[in-house]
């Protein structure tokens, strides 16, 4: 299989070191678990340095353009992408057009996860879910969450506490953003495995998440995380991503723990869990993904000791801690 690999910053030149930091930290994990297929990779000219692998492809071109040209040359392609103005969706459906594999989700379902208010409607009824509304379609009535429907991590979130809050928000705001209840409890996440049908929980994640004068910043997390009611956030997980149809291969479901289980997000391509979980599951992760978008799911596996991991200055650190 001829296959190729990249991740969105570090294929485009994304300068902001917090973003910079978890993509080469996901992108060289990704590498080192795919090492026997020999993967091609993408790397933004001026990154060169950041990675010591085999097979660069060095991109002095849009990213998109060089998909355009090239992309039919390969057999498969796994990558990393944001949700952020579509761009994960963008380059599935690109892929896709150009006859390449996609070891990932389906592009349907890649819009549909891409988009908040898509997935809330895809999951209503289905999962408990956060109440959600439109900016104009909404009173006050607590403390609320204003989000992009199209954010990543905790990008663009705020709280606010006030209808003079919520005034504020409607008149200044971008119209693509959405209003949900504010939860109190413990934000996690679960890392799926999914073969289009059947999906797999292979962890519960810790979210280390920062509140910063009414923003939140995403500092990373600890894998696997014992908690209460564990058991049944992995099956909440389940039965979200088994909720829409074509979600492949790795999928991650941010959710809070709090009165009850609440499904706040999909992620329908690998989050940043995957670089500490790798290191503690005895089965290659990264050829596992590939398996389950061929079908093939594993039949068991065991996760060893407990891992922190966190931002660095130059790198994801990852600390074995149990």
């Amino acid at each position: 299989m001829n296959l190729l690999v990249f991740e969105y910053a570090t294929a485009t030149g994304i300068q902001d070191p917090s973003i910079l930091i978890e993509g080469k930290s996901m992108l060289e994990a990704l590498l080192q678990d795919l090492w026997e297929f020999k993967p091609s990779y993408l790397i933004f000219e001026n990154f060169t340095d950041l990675l010591d692998y085999p097979n660069p492809i060095i991109l002095r071109e849009d990213l998109y353009s060089w998909v355009e040209e090239n992309a039919s040359e390969f057999d498969a392609a796994l990558f990393i992408a944001p949700e952020e103005n579509m761009e994960l969706y963008k380059l599935t459906r690109l892929l896709e057009s150009e006859g390449v594999q996609i070891m990932g989700s389906a592009s349907e379902a890649v819009l549909i996860c891409s988009d908040k208010r898509e997935t809330y409607n895809a999951l209503k009824g289905r999962v408990p879910l956060i109440e959600t509304y439109e900016l104009d379609d909404v009173n006050f009535t607590g403390k609320m969450v204003v989000k992009p429907i199209d954010g990543v991590a905790c990008q663009g979130i705020k709280i606010i506490e006030s209808s003079e809050e919520l005034e504020k928000v409607i008149a200044s705001s971008d119209p693509r953003m959405i209003l949900q209840n504010f939860v109190e409890g413990e934000p996690v996440s679960v890392s799926i495995l999914s073969n289009g049908e059947t999906a797999l929980p292979l962890s519960l994640n810790k979210q280390n998440i920062e509140y910063n004068d009414s923003t939140l910043e995403y500092n990373g997390g600890i894998t696997p995380f014992e908690h209460e009611m564990a058991a049944d956030a992995l099956s909440v997980a389940k039965r979200a991503v088994e909720s829409i149809e074509g979600l492949r291969g790795y999928v991650g479901v941010d959710l809070i723990l709090s009165d009850k289980i609440y499904v706040v997000e999909l992620n329908s391509r690998i989050t940043t869990p995957y670089i500490a979980l790798r290191k503690l599951i005895d089965i290659n992760l990264g050829k596992a993904i590939i398996g389950a978008v061929d079908g093939k799911m594993p039949k068991e596996w065991n996760i060893n000791g407990v891992a922190e991991f966190k931002k660095g200055k130059d790198s994801m650190i990852i600390d074995i801690i149990g």
